[in-house]
């Protein structure tokens, strides 16, 4: 096979460029953009780190960083390599830097499972018991403390192991 024989995947695109992809249709182009204009109105868009692949959604409340300090992104990076996931498969939000209700978060981004930490009561959209998984819409919800708590706390951090391995099935 020829260097320019060798197609890809939408997919394997999306991965090789991350950053940006030019629409060479121009026409294409501004059906892409009318799109985009008539779905979303006047609303940005969620902003999360990962993406998403497996539809789990970290919602953290941080209100002096971006998303997480490096010692909570690192905690929470071992915890996804110990449910055999990545960065990839999950979708990172911060509720303090995002100022979006946390049902708006999960409309667009559609997950199958949430874990709630640090988010305080009035910010939930119904009432969740902490270290209990909760259904809800298709959604199983679990609230727990922040990262930082549960980095130094043995009982929580084992309670977060349990509901982890329940929800994933590991």
């Amino acid at each position: 096979m020829a260097l320019n024989d060798i197609q890809f995947s939408g997919q394997q695109l999306s991965e090789l460029f991350t950053d940006q992809l030019t629409i060479l249709s121009i026409n294409a182009a501004k059906a892409s953009v009318a799109e985009n204009t008539i779905q979303k109105p006047g609303k940005k868009p969620v902003s999360f780190k990962g993406k998403n692949r497996k539809g789990m959604l970290w919602v953290v409340h941080q209100p002096d960083q971006a998303f997480l300090s490096d010692n909570d992104f690192e905690f929470l990076s071992q915890i996804i390599t110990a449910c055999k996931m990545n960065m990839d498969d999950i979708a990172l939000v911060n509720i303090a830097a995002e100022k979006t209700p946390i049902t708006e978060i999960v409309n667009e981004l559609s997950p199958k499972t949430i874990i709630l930490c640090g988010i305080e009561y009035q910010q939930l959209p119904f009432k969740l018991d902490e270290y209990i998984i909760t259904p809800n819409n298709n959604c199983d919800y679990f609230l727990c403390d922040e990262l930082s708590d549960l980095r130094n706390d043995k009982a929580k951090k084992t309670k977060l192991w349990l509901a982890l391995k329940a929800l994933l099935q590991l």
